[in-house]
């Protein structure tokens, strides 16, 4: 049986994500995702991942204690966990070190694994970044699998970004591993229509590069009333209580540098004599501190720093603000970025501020569903807050864009993407 006839016959895949559900990061959610299109187009879905401990290191569910094998079922997936070494998941060198881990980690129960995979059709590798792509490789091969290979990000160009100061190992490095890694599956999958033409430029793969993108599963974000989540949020004391009647403008999710969430507080300066408006800075990060001390030396009364929050009530915090914001680097490896959260504050219907630029910027201003500025224009990003304030009716049609855009983001349409795709290249029938 060829690799094109197995897919037809084994309707099965193996996604590869060192992040899952319940960890709360975007890759987990991405990894979700990616396991509900496959599962939407009538594959049985197996994932191999790590115990959830993103981001302090730590697992805290009970059922994995002392362990360092664990199968279980996620309805409708059957998830194998492998235990990771206890440190954070943030900076450069941790993140290698867990990178390493994994691969080690897989390699070594990949006897046990593929006794509980049986025969798969589709070996699915995504996380970590580039590793992933020879941990993909070595299952495809051992278990005569089409590989297809996601790459979520760039690397080393992120890399380099990260730490500018290793760039004279880190890029040549870097590059000779990306060009290897891309000669490995059949075909290759990323997350936006720029960074398919920045992979072609740049790598020249010989495989398809797709844009097949995150999306949201809009079951998740049911439309709820904006004052209701408010108060049930203050109820369980997670919004202070004065948030009743404010004008909440949110950034959700990581502090990292490529965010660079300081201009939230410099804009948060800029709005002080605006009373009714806040805004609120959700999640964790090795940036946070430096926002904490912005927030002290200029006695930002008007921006709060919260924890991060379960994933549950992620639909609830979205649905009580008024505005999102997505905060990405101006360099240009982040104009073919495309936040998980983007997807999220679509399918709640929230008008965006994005500082921004990219494809992210063209979704954004093509379909009226917010405004961007660019990263050095505090200024107009003040005065875009104060714009939304006293503009409900704009609010409206925003809101109602992104009712209309949310179509094309929809789990339901990126699953019809993947059958095309499988169609395509493998001669695959749904």
């Amino acid at each position: 049986m060829n690799i094109h006839d197995k897919i037809t016959r084994v309707r099965s895949v193996l996604i590869i994500s060192m992040y899952f559900r319940p960890e709360i990061s975007g890759e987990s959610t991405l990894a979700w995702n990616r396991a509900m299109i496959f599962h939407k187009i009538g594959f049985s879905v197996f994932v191999l991942c790590g115990f959830p401990s993103f981001p302090m290191g730590k697992v805290s569910d009970s059922k994995y204690k002392g362990k360092l094998f664990y199968v279980e079922k996620l309805e409708p997936f059957i998830v194998i966990r492998l235990r990771l070494i206890p440190i954070t998941h943030t900076g450069l060198t941790n993140r290698f070190i867990l990178f390493l881990n994994f691969i080690f980690i897989t390699l070594l129960f990949m006897p046990q694994i593929l006794k509980i995979t049986g025969t798969i059709g589709i070996t699915y590798a995504r996380s970590p970044i580039l590793f992933s792509a020879f941990i993909g490789f070595i299952y495809a091969k051992c278990t005569r699998s089409f590989f297809i290979l996601e790459m979520p990000d760039l690397w080393p160009e992120e890399l380099v970004h990260a730490k500018p100061s290793l760039s004279f190992i880190i890029m040549p490095v870097g590059k000779a591993l990306a060009k290897l890694a891309y000669k490995l599956p059949h075909i290759i999958v990323t997350l936006s229509d720029l960074a398919i033409n920045l992979i072609s430029k740049k790598y020249h793969p010989k495989k398809p590069v797709y844009c097949l993108f995150a999306g949201v599963d809009t079951s998740e974000f049911p439309i709820r009333i904006k004052n209701n989540s408010r108060m049930e949020l203050i109820k369980r004391q997670i919004f202070p209580s004065e948030f009743n009647n404010k004008f909440i403008v949110l950034h959700l999710g990581s502090i990292a540098k490529m965010q660079q969430l300081e201009n939230l507080a410099y804009a948060a300066e800029k709005l002080k004599s605006e009373n009714e408006i806040v805004i609120v800075i959700i999640g964790e990060g090795e940036e946070k501190h430096i926002l904490k001390q912005l927030k002290t030396e200029m006695e930002l009364e008007n921006c709060y720093l919260l924890p991060s929050q379960p994933r549950d009530l992620i639909p609830v915090i979205i649905s009580s603000v008024d505005v999102c914001t997505i905060m990405l680097s101006p360099e240009p490896i982040f104009q073919i970025v495309m936040p998980i959260k983007f997807y999220e504050y679509l399918a709640s219907k929230k008008p965006m501020i994005g500082v921004c630029e990219g494809e992210l910027a063209k979704i954004i201003n093509s379909n009226g569903i917010g405004r961007t500025v660019t990263s050095a224009n505090v200024a107009k990003l003040a005065s875009d807050i104060k714009d939304f304030k006293n503009s409900p009716t704009m609010l409206q049609i925003m809101e109602n864009n992104c009712v209309a855009v949310l179509k094309k983001f929809s789990l339901e349409k990126i699953s019809s993407d993947l059958d095309q795709i499988l169609k395509k290249e493998c001669g695959y029938n749904s």
